[in-house]
């Protein structure tokens, strides 16, 4: 069966576009390289050995790092986002522009706070996160308590009112905006990026977080904190 390098998996293809990505289509494929061997063939010329390209370092995405207002701060940093996208490896990171860290969309304190959102094409925005504890209003729905308990928060509903204190112990904020969060939002770049329709929403709003929860729910059972940036 004929065989070249754009009929390879997706994940071989995003390594390899991160390491080159400006190079062209043709570039190595093995279809051009055996034609140009067997015309030198019948041409009687031996052919030269093929030189090996040294390894160029991945393109990474540009972190852009706004400061939080006072009583909010930014629980993942740019080393731990760097060291999140190396630990998902090249599909994951492969056509993220960049990431930001702003400034939460609103300034209430008693309610659940904004994580973050993907923009097409390739740009992924977190938002900063109260200083916990977190002291919110009423009682959470119960999809939100179950996705914030499974990551690590201990919540506390406190008469009258009712208010629900969510505490976060050690790293379990850094770590859900890292799996929860991060690797949501990648999710859905990687249904748009690898359809190839970049600047268009190619799914409904269901489908398209079905499969980032989807995405997320197979990486979440490896995750054993973020490596270093390397």
């Amino acid at each position: 069966m004929s065989r070249s390098k754009h009929t390879d998996p997706r994940g071989i293809r995003a390594a390899r576009r991160l390491r080159a990505p400006r190079e062209g289509r043709g570039a190595g494929a093995p279809t051009l390289s055996r034609r140009r061997g067997r015309s030198l063939k019948a041409e009687g010329i031996a052919s030269e050995p093929t030189r090996v390209k040294r390894a160029t370092s991945p393109t990474r995405p540009r972190i852009v790092a706004r400061p939080p207002r006072p009583g909010f701060h930014h629980p993942a940093s740019p080393g731990d986002l760097l060291g999140a996208l190396e630990w998902a490896g090249p599909e994951a990171s492969y056509g993220v522009r960049t990431i930001e860290l702003r400034r939460a969309i609103g300034g209430q304190f008693d309610a659940l706070p904004s994580f973050g959102r993907y923009c097409v094409p390739g740009r992924i925005v977190l938002y900063e996160q109260p200083i916990p504890p977190w002291h919110l209003r009423g009682v959470l729905a119960p999809d939100a308590a179950a996705l914030l308990q499974r990551a690590g928060a201990a919540l506390t509903v406190h008469q009258p009112g009712p208010t629900t204190v969510v505490e976060w112990p050690g790293d379990t904020l850094r770590d859900f905006m890292l799996v929860e969060v991060l690797l949501h939002e990648i999710g859905h770049h990687v249904l748009q990026h690898h359809k190839g329709k970049r600047a268009a929403r190619i799914a409904r709003t269901g489908d398209h977080e079905a499969f980032a929860r989807a995405f997320v729910k197979a990486r979440r059972l490896r995750w054993s904190g973020p490596m270093e940036a390397l």
